[in-house]
This record gives structure tokens, C-alpha cells and sequence, in this order.
């Protein structure tokens, strides 16, 4: 119970932290200009992208016994989360019978998911340090997923669609990818020459993964913008129904045929079972900003399910033991 307290207080104080002091800000309490802000908020994300989590990420990583070849699979785990999600999202599209814009903005909170602070959070406060180096492993992908499938195809259902075809020519290899590749090589060079890591070092792996969600989450919180639920209730079940049911029982079974329940007492399913269950992402309002999609039905769908985060966390707490 007070590991859930704990995880759920971070998520929402940080979150709520953010958005009181873009108000502060907006009605002149704190003397910022908008354009201060905006740079702010890109610092703090920058700072826990680049520096905090591939940092945290390389000293678990290091600190592993004797990896497991069998946790190669995982970054293709989540690249399967990922074209799953976002299959689902295209189906539920259909069922609902949503235009096009309202399409591509599902499509988005179908295969966005929060595994940067909301998902490592919950993994190092549930699992323990040794999930961050799982966590990075998992999420290898997920930038040059995003950028080079997932961009592309909310582009193509957008308003401005003048009939061309879907392309994923523009393959590109992010900043993110390149820093966390990096990060994750000396981690594993490290192991590999059995070099000793120092003992505080798996404190400071946990340490700064959570000052990383703690500055992501309130980074978030600055450009928060609360939209009505009501008015996307069926959009935002079904994207629940996506990111809690659908994306997590596929993932989780074909982890478990991989053997990772044998390994380390089942932490890597553990980590999978997880991250797979994680809510929507804050970049899924990126393309529907970008593209002239809905983006009031993103927002909500990602507000319904953060929000739905009170009841998955403690199902996650019960359903951890049993794997």
C-alpha cells in the first residue's frame, strides 16, 4: 500500500505542480514571460531525457547478473505493444465510426504510451532498481518507432490529406535513440568486463530515474490543457480498454512463452507486464496539434486514462505477485 501511495503521489503531485504554476504564471503571481516558460518546460524535459534517464539506465544495466540472451526480445516486445495498440485503436475507430481527424487522434493515444516517467516510475518503486536496465531495453525503439511509423500514419488522416499515399520514407535515428543506444552499451561493456560497481550506484540508478519523472511529469503539468471528458467518454473507454486489456494480455503472453517468467524470478515479465499496461503519453497530442487532427479528443483520451491509473496501479499490485 504505501509503495501505491507513493507512486501515485508523484504522478499526480508532480503533475498538479506543473499545471498550479502555469496558472501562477498565467494570472502574474510569478513573474515569467511565456516564451521563459516554454523554455523551462523544454530544460526539464531535455534534463531527464538526455542526462537523468540513460544515466540511470546504464548504472542498472551494469549492476545486472549475468544478462539473459533471451532479454534481446524485449525491444521488439515493445515495438509489438506499439503496432498492437495502435491496430486496436484503428479497429475501435471503425467500431465508433469516427471521421478522420477523430481516427488519427485515436491511432496516436492507441500507440503513445507513457513509459518514460509514468511506466519507469511504477517499475522502480514496484520492482526495484534492477527493472530500469529492463525498462531502457524495452523502450530501445520507441523514438524511432514513433518518429519514422507513428507520425507518418497521423499525418495520413489528417484534414489536409490531399490524397497521397502513406509513406515511411523519412527513417530517421532520434537524438533520444542515439543518447540511450550510448548509455546502454557502456552499461553492458561495464557488466560484460566484470568491472565492480560501486554500491551507492543502485541508489543513484533509482534516484535519478525518479527525479526524472518528478521533472518530466511537471514539465507535462506546464502544458496541460483540461478538456471536457464528457464529451469523449466512448473514445476514452475504448483507448482504456486498449491500453489496460488488449495491448497487456498479448504482451504479457508472449513474454511469458519467451521463458521470462524463469528469469530472475520473473522480474523481466514483471517489467513487461508493466509497461504494457501504461497510459497514454503525453506526445500522443503532438501529431493531432501538428496535423489538424482532434486534438480535444487526444487530451481527454489522455486525462481518462492517466486518470485511470488510480484503479490499474493497485490490479498491477495484485496480478505482480502471481507472475
Amino acid at each position: 500500500m504505501d509503495r501505491l501511495l507513493l507512486t501515485l503521489g508523484i504522478i499526480f503531485v508532480s503533475l498538479t505542480a506543473g499545471y498550479a504554476f502555469r496558472h501562477a504564471v498565467a494570472a502574474g503571481r510569478v513573474r515569467l514571460s511565456g516564451e521563459a516558460l516554454v523554455l523551462a518546460r523544454r530544460r526539464l524535459q531535455t534534463t531527464a531525457v538526455f542526462v537523468l534517464i540513460p544515466v540511470s539506465a546504464m548504472l542498472s544495466l551494469w549492476g545486472l547478473p549475468s544478462p539473459d540472451t533471451r532479454l534481446l526480445a524485449l525491444p521488439l516486445l515493445g515495438l509489438t505493444a506499439w503496432v498492437w495498440g495502435g491496430a486496436l485503436s484503428l479497429l475501435f475507430a471503425r467500431l465508433l465510426k469516427l471521421d478522420r481527424a477523430q481516427t488519427g487522434s485515436l491511432y496516436c493515444c492507441g500507440t503513445f504510451t507513457n513509459i518514460g516517467a509514468v511506466g519507469s516510475l511504477v517499475c522502480v518503486l514496484f520492482l526495484g532498481e534492477s527493472a530500469i536496465a529492463l525498462v531502457a531495453l524495452y523502450r530501445l525503439c520507441e523514438e524511432l518507432f514513433y518518429f519514422s511509423v507513428s507520425f507518418p500514419i497521423a499525418r495520413w488522416y489528417s484534414r489536409e490529406n490531399d490524397g497521397r499515399r502513406l509513406s515511411f520514407r523519412n527513417l530517421r535515428f532520434d537524438p533520444i535513440l542515439k543518447v540511450v543506444l550510448s548509455a546502454l552499451l557502456l552499461g553492458i561493456a561495464l557488466n560484460l568486463l566484470h568491472v565492480p560497481r560501486p554500491e551507492f550506484c543502485g541508489h543513484l540508478a533509482s534516484g535519478f530515474m525518479i527525479l526524472a519523472t518528478v521533472l518530466f511529469l511537471f514539465a507535462i503539468g506546464l502544458s496541460l490543457k483540461l478538456a471536457s471528458l464528457t464529451r469523449y467518454t466512448r473514445q476514452s473507454l475504448a483507448v482504456c480498454i486498449i491500453k489496460f486489456i488488449g495491448v497487456p494480455l498479448l504482451i504479457t503472453g508472449l513474454a511469458e512463452c519467451i521463458g521470462y517468467g524463469a528469469i530472475d524470478n520473473g522480474l523481466p515479465l514483471k517489467v513487461v507486464a508493466v509497461l504494457s499496461a501504461m497510459p497514454v503519453a503525453m506526445t500522443a497530442l503532438v501529431p493531432p496539434s501538428l496535423f489538424r487532427l482532434d486534438l480535444d479528443l487526444a487530451n481527454a483520451c489522455w486525462i481518462f486514462s492517466t486518470l485511470a491509473l488510480v484503479a490499474v496501479l493497485p490490479a498491477l499490485l495484485v496480478i505482480l505477485p502471481l507472475l
